[in-house]
């Protein structure tokens, strides 16, 4: 089913309409319901004498939940107790939801032209590619970051186009915002390198649980807590969904890189699912490290 962002378009005016008394958090919970939508996430912002204005505050919809829903919201809101609706009422937006007063014969058009327009989006954005790099000793260029030159040769030579996400400090949220940044911006696939191991400073993992708490994630060795700087149990890897495509969390040692991106080719052209993406993705890491009881 095709998402479509609403990039800060979320205004929707209800015009021909008059309320007497009416519950405002009913209406909001009345189109909630007719477009799909979380009711928490909708509330009524304004209301004049001929119309009123909603606000959805999600990011992306389905389209298909929100298109030509206009009669069906209309119908809906005038059975509400307050709510008068005009004959001429109708809905708009200056965005995509604009698409909720389609006519209804226009609907299997607008879906049909919607899914070939993100068949192409996603097709572009499968083949481009950003690598992040994180950790402090990073951000202040005490290590120089040859996993970019490594990406870039091996992706880039199989038809990638590989390009920098930049460098994050040892800070989930900032780690997860970039990643959210890149994702939102075309990228399909982003790589991360560094930030999986057992220490307190190593956060990648817990960042992209951020952005997909059902995250898959593999282990490549285990630790005793306790055991030197290792507050954590056990170093992993993960693959994340993020918007239309996946990020996935790498080590940071170069030669670890080199280890995975092959398999990662493979994946991503036998279109795994997640889950069994990690996990080939750590067979040939787990010999690098050193398991502790």
């Amino acid at each position: 089913m095709t998402d479509v962002h609403l990039l800060d378009k979320t205004e929707v005016w209800i015009r021909g309409v008059r309320l007497t008394a009416a519950d405002l958090p009913a209406i909001a919970r009345t189109a909630a319901t007719v477009l799909s939508l979380p009711p928490t996430r909708v509330f009524v912002t304004d209301v004049r004498d001929d119309h009123v204005v909603l606000d959805v505050l999600v990011p992306r919809v389905r389209l298909a939940d929100v298109a030509g829903k206009q009669a069906a919201l209309l119908t809906a809101l005038g059975a509400l107790p307050g709510v008068q609706v005009a004959r001429e009422a109708s809905v708009h937006s200056e965005g995509v939801l604009g698409v909720i007063g389609a006519p209804a014969g226009e609907v299997p058009i607008i879906l049909r032209e919607a899914r070939r327009i993100d068949e192409g989006i996603r097709a572009y954005a499968s083949k481009r590619v950003a690598v992040v790099s994180t950790g402090t000793e990073m951000l202040d260029g005490r290590v120089r970051d040859t996993n970019l030159e490594v990406a870039r040769e091996m992706l880039g030579g199989v038809g990638y186009e590989v390009t920098s996400g930049g460098t994050v400090g040892d800070d989930e949220r900032a780690i997860a915002g970039r990643v959210a940044l890149l994702g939102g911006e075309g990228h399909g696939v982003v790589i991360t390198t560094g930030g999986v191991g057992c220490e307190d400073k190593d956060r990648t993992i817990e960042a992209l649980a951020l952005l997909d708490p059902g995250l898959a994630t593999a282990v490549l060795a285990r630790y005793r807590v306790g055991q030197g700087r290792h507050v954590k149990d056990a170093v992993r890897i993960a693959v994340a969904r993020v918007g239309w495509g996946i990020a996935v969390a790498l080590p940071g040692p170069t030669h670890e890189v080199r280890l995975a991106l092959p398999v990662l080719i493979d994946g991503l052209r036998g279109q795994l699912a997640p889950h069994d993406l990690v996990e080939a993705i750590a067979r040939p890491l787990r010999g690098t490290l050193p398991h502790h009881a």
